[in-house]
């Protein structure tokens, strides 16, 4: 009769044979998603405590913000409410490609990053009105870190006041140096802080699968090309004074860019042992492609703090950029099919 330690023994020998030694683990995904929306909920409850700073100034003054832009205390306020959106959406484009790669998570980021407002149309316009401190509503105002973008830049006239301030006081009017609408400001921030926390219990709550995981690669990486350059290049960053648009136009979408690299890098690292388990050679391209894009966009970013790219420069280095990340693409796309995973 065998002795019960010894049965255990050769239990617990076959329970550990049953598991493949290249077994990938998720966990390092979720542990980044949560890290980075830690990072972002920083940056949004700074932004909304300096949004309720603003406002309360403004409502000392009546609303007159002419008045308001003599009282020092403002710029300080204002400064810090730009400083936590510049925080929050670095954080949230360090994320972007798993969030609007995972179904239960994507309406997020059409509210949070990606949506249009109901004046643009489209089959992104965002689900929610922004009720204002004053009573009045704004309808589907576009997503939210556009409208505190637009808000706190000036970017889009109907969230400003049209009275100039220089909000670094350097001594000069830079770009969007005017006074936001304190109403629009503080419903902006705190619907957006909102929103974050409800994303970072949503994320908390998911359970990655291989599935979720190659589909949000199979889905975001193609976007290089038609999404992040094409925003590029009708920016400031590329066109100067020339350009026209309200949104991505603080941060560089390249910058934008090189945060969902990121989290494609991330969550390929999840899924790198169980490819390499069936095809060591596919892996080992899929990571090197994604390292080579990572380089790619961040010389670019380097180069973009002393130069402007012409439109020409922009449309030939977008086509290089997309080659690249089709060819990631087909091969991430093998890699499912090899693991019998199914992608749409």
């Amino acid at each position: 009769m065998s002795h019960p330690r010894t049965l255990l023994t050769l239990a617990l020998l076959c329970a550990a044979q049953a598991v493949p030694a290249h077994a990938a683990s998720l966990d390092g995904v979720k542990t980044y998603l949560s890290g980075k929306l830690t990072r972002q909920v920083a940056g949004t409850q700074a932004l909304t405590k300096a949004a309720d700073a603003y406002y309360d100034l403004a409502k000392q003054a009546r609303f007159d913000y002419r008045a308001l832009a003599k009282n020092p205390a403002t710029r300080a306020a204002v400064q810090q409410a730009r400083a936590g959106w510049s925080a929050a959406s670095p954080a949230y484009e360090d994320i972007e490609g798993i969030v609007a790669g995972v179904e239960q998570l994507s309406p997020f980021d059409v509210i949070l990053d990606a949506g249009t407002s109901g004046a643009e149309g489209g089959e992104d316009v965002v689900p929610f009105d922004l009720k204002l401190p004053n009573g009045k509503t704004l309808p589907r105002p576009g997503n939210l870190f556009g409208v505190n973008e637009g808000t706190l830049w000036s970017t889009v006239k109907a969230f400003g006041t049209g009275i100039s301030f220089d909000v670094n006081g350097n001594g000069k009017l830079d770009y969007g140096d005017q006074l936001p609408d304190a109403n629009v400001l503080k419903a902006a921030a705190a619907e957006l802080h909102a929103q974050t926390l409800r994303l970072q219990a949503a994320a908390k709550a998911w359970r990655p699968t291989r599935e979720d995981v190659f589909g949000a690669l199979v889905g975001n990486v193609p976007t290089v090309g038609p999404v992040f350059f094409e925003d590029w290049k009708s920016s400031p960053f590329v066109l100067g004074q020339a350009s026209t648009r309200k949104d991505f136009v603080v941060i560089s979408r390249m910058a934008d860019l090189r945060g969902n690299v990121s989290s494609w890098q991330a969550m390929y690292t999840g899924l790198s042992a169980d490819v390499k388990g069936k095809n060591a050679g596919l892996d080992g391209q899929i990571t090197a492609g994604l390292n080579e894009l990572a380089t790619f966009v961040g010389k670019l970013v380097s180069r973009e703090q002393t130069r402007r790219y012409t439109p020409e420069q922009a449309e030939a280095l977008q086509r290089e950029a997309q080659n690249r990340a089709t060819v990631i693409t087909g091969r991430i796309t093998q890699a499912a099919a090899l693991l019998g995973v199914k992608t749409q």
